[in-house]
């Protein structure tokens, strides 16, 4: 899986935030990222790597092929709306996208998400995806021992980590999470819907401060 990852062809700092599942808490920790670092002016991304509607670009009405219209990007202009580009707005994104393609059609998108990124200071993006072909400046992954779904993408990127958000208390008895304290590195608890940790505050500033702010 990692054979061909590569740094992402574009100059500025990336902040890539997966997790075990869906509804794990992903966008709430890029919100919540975003918004303890404002003056990194993020370009905030959010990669759906399947369009439930079938086309990325025209919606269920298209009868393309699987090689038609393999993604789509759409700029978020509202910082009110229900979305979670919507959301990296309001919590102070310089710019937010949404990136949607069809089933295992990411890599296609990927020059074009270059492009979109190139004057990006500071760029995070929520995707497990993603790290099947970038490696990225920092990769976090969040954790909830309480939800027992856990996807087998998900299961093969925790080796790719750098550090873990966990939603809930972990047990070591656990045998989904027994391979992490070998991983040594670094663990913070953040129940959805508190504070990001200090801790957790100071580990990311750490890294993120080696960029100015752009």
């Amino acid at each position: 899986m990692t054979a061909s990852r590569t740094p992402p062809p574009f100059p500025g700092f990336l902040l890539a935030v997966g997790g075990q599942c869906r509804k794990v808490g992903k966008s709430t920790l890029v919100a919540d990222i975003i918004r303890t670092f404002p003056d990194r002016h993020w370009t905030a991304v959010k990669i759906t790597p399947y369009a439930e509607s079938g086309c990325p670009v025209n919606g269920p009405s298209c009868n393309c092929s699987p090689q038609d219209h393999p993604y789509a990007f759409h700029e978020e202009t509202s910082r009110s709306g229900n979305s979670d580009s919507s959301r990296f707005l309001a919590a102070g994104a310089h710019r937010a996208l949404w990136t949607e393609t069809k089933q295992h059609r990411l890599q296609n998108a990927l020059p074009a998400l270059a492009a979109q990124l190139a004057n990006a200071g500071h760029a995070v993006i929520e995707s497990d995806a993603l790290m099947r072909f970038w490696k990225p400046s920092l990769f976090v992954m969040v954790l909830d021992p309480s939800n027992p779904d856990f996807k087998d993408s998900a299961r093969e990127n925790l080796e790719l980590a750098d550090a873990f958000v966990f939603r809930s208390p972990s047990e070591d008895s656990d045998p989904r999470f027994q391979s992490l304290p070998a991983m040594a590195k670094p663990r913070f608890l953040q129940p959805v819907g508190s504070p990001l940790p200090p801790e957790l505050g100071q580990f990311l500033s750490g890294i993120i401060s080696r960029l100015p702010a752009s």
